[in-house]
């Protein structure tokens, strides 16, 4: 059903089969997979590297890991994790194929691509001081960063809206915070995540 690109009735799927499952690393790749909003998604494949590496599933839930960074133009994460994939995984296709990024098959609000000028490229030379943010939510909908921004906006956070096009797509990242350094963001993204289950990733501009 995925692979005919029916992710919704696959989507519907889900709660009934980790109620059945819930410690099935296969159940808890399709649960990412239909995932639509890439930090939970993201957090979803690294427990199953975490918990479940030795399943079948692992190699390509850590390479979906990969492609988020990728994409979030967080270079040298990426490498990291692409690193990890070789390192423990050697056989996979994913490691032998040199680790493309299959763009294709990422769900609505995922990254496509990398766009110029995103401001959570790690590998950003800047000549002024960098300033460092939280990145709450990358999405190819505005509706959904607004409600995002809308959700920080009341608990208070100072909440910013950045819209970037790429090859005639618009692609929508809401930042929380502006820190002067990446341990100060750290600890708040760290305060989010256990308040309000929000993954985060710091970012500089």
């Amino acid at each position: 059903m995925v692979q005919d690109g029916k992710m919704d009735q696959v989507k519907a799927e889900i709660p009934s089969l980790l109620s059945k499952y819930p410690n099935n690393p296969g159940v808890l790749y399709l649960q990412a997979q239909t995932t639509s909003e890439g930090a939970e998604a993201v957090r979803i494949y690294q427990s199953i590297v975490d918990n479940f590496p030795a399943s079948e599933w692992a190699s390509e839930a850590l390479f979906r890991v990969y492609q988020f960074y990728y994409a979030l133009g967080l270079y040298r994460t990426a490498e990291m994790k692409m690193a990890q994939l070789k390192k423990n995984y050697p056989a996979s296709k994913r490691a032998t194929g040199g680790g493309e990024v299959d763009t294709g098959k990422l769900p609505e609000d995922r990254l496509e691509s990398p766009p110029a000028g995103t401001p959570a490229a790690a590998d950003t030379h800047a000549s002024a001081p960098a300033r460092f943010a939280l990145q709450v939510g990358a999405y190819t909908t505005q509706a959904n960063a607004e409600k995002q921004k809308a959700f920080f906006e009341g608990l208070g956070y100072a909440v910013e809206m950045i819209s970037r096009v790429k090859e005639n797509k618009s692609l929508f990242l809401v930042l929380v915070g502006t820190y002067s350094s990446a341990e100060d963001a750290k600890a708040q993204g760290a305060e989010i995540r256990s308040k309000f289950h929000i993954e985060s990733i710091v970012t500089t501009n």
